[in-house]
């Protein structure tokens, strides 16, 4: 019997010499010690022996059965070693293009415009400035101009934040607190654009109840609308095409006075001989495009933000973002900014 366990012994070393990887190593040890290995096998014989014999071969069968897997350990280790020996003497052509490039990804067309017209404004003179998106009322429309009785402060238009203090907070309606901040902590003169996210309760093709707006705003000595206008030529002109038309029509908001709508020159539909614009679904017939409130800063909103009105004057504008990108790039719906369907977002690489 002990001659039998040192010839498995010695079949199992030559089998080791032979293995070249972790499968095969295991297959050997299966094959000696596995519940029906060969080794594992002879135990069994020892009820075949006399008894006075069996403890001489319970000895050498524990001896043979350390020393085997001893040698399957060594064979393991010095496999890992030749495995990693390897690894770190292969070479590698880092100069070699890969063989699956990686597809980029875009930054979002209203991330892309938001950047564009910042760009602008910034070679105009414009520093950009941002805010909190909750904000307390005071802000909001105490500051500017907003009467305690405004449609714009009823629960049907603002969203309202309940407060863990006195405080009045809502989600801001518009990016104008972010003026009024600037003119809170800064003397004129002043030159910024707002652009950010907004909230309000509006659900329609071309409203969200989260939304992007740009607003600018210049306080200095002897503002006028002039400079208002001069402005907005210069926008338009560097964002949809020199040579466009921009109008200002009467209108009314709180914050300023006077008030004035400003539409541009539908660029969509304009010919290239006379540069006149004859018209389209984009502008509805009209030859014309809404693209932003404005008007001249309100004495009582500079009152409030502690500038002197009999010293300083000053315009601002807002604009819609989300609008921009959607006369930018013709898109017909607000709500396909907002899906997060790859199809669409992929068509606007940067």
């Amino acid at each position: 019997m002990s001659d039998q366990l040192s010839e498995q012994l010695q079949q199992l070393t030559e089998e080791l010499a032979r293995s070249e990887d972790a499968d095969a190593l295991y297959e050997v040890r299966v094959r000696y010690l596995g519940k029906k290995g060969s080794i594992t096998a002879l135990r069994r014989q020892m009820g075949k022996l006399a008894p006075e014999d069996r403890k001489a071969f319970g000895q050498a069968f524990n001896a043979v059965k350390v020393e085997a897997e001893r040698a399957i350990e060594t064979r393991r280790d010095a496999l890992v070693s030749a495995a990693r020996e390897a690894d770190l003497a292969r070479h590698e052509d880092l100069s070699m293009p890969g063989a699956h490039e990686r597809e980029l990804g875009t930054l979002h067309p209203i991330t892309q415009t938001r950047r564009a017209l910042e760009d602008i404004f910034a070679r105009m003179g414009f520093a950009v400035k941002e805010g909190p998106h909750i904000e307390d009322e005071r802000y909001n429309f105490d500051k500017l101009n907003f009467q305690p009785g405004h449609p714009a402060r009823d629960m049907q238009d603002t969203f309202f934040v309940r407060p863990r203090s006195d405080a009045r907070l809502v989600l801001r309606t518009h990016t104008s607190p972010v003026q009024v901040r600037t003119m809170l902590a800064h003397e004129p003169p002043i030159r910024v654009v707002a652009p950010g996210t907004v909230f309000r309760k509006d659900d329609d093709a071309t409203h969200s109840p989260m939304f992007h707006q740009l607003e600018g705003l210049f306080v200095d000595r002897h503002v006028t609308m002039a400079d208002l206008k001069a402005t907005l030529y210069r926008f338009v002109g560097e964002f949809f095409g020199e040579g466009l038309n921009v109008r200002l029509r009467p209108s009314y908001f709180p914050f300023v006075e006077p008030g004035a709508e400003v539409d541009m020159q539908c660029p969509f539909c304009r010919e290239e001989a006379s540069g006149a614009s004859v018209g389209c679904g984009l502008c509805k017939g009209t030859t014309w495009i809404e693209i932003a409130g404005s008007g001249m800063v309100h004495p009582h909103v500079f009152e409030s933000c502690g500038i002197d009105p009999e010293r300083y004057t000053g315009w601002a504008f807002g604009l819609g973002l989300d609008r921009m990108a959607m006369l930018k790039y013709a898109v017909t719906h607000l709500r396909l900014f907002f899906d997060g369907d790859v199809r669409f977002l992929e068509q606007f690489p940067c």
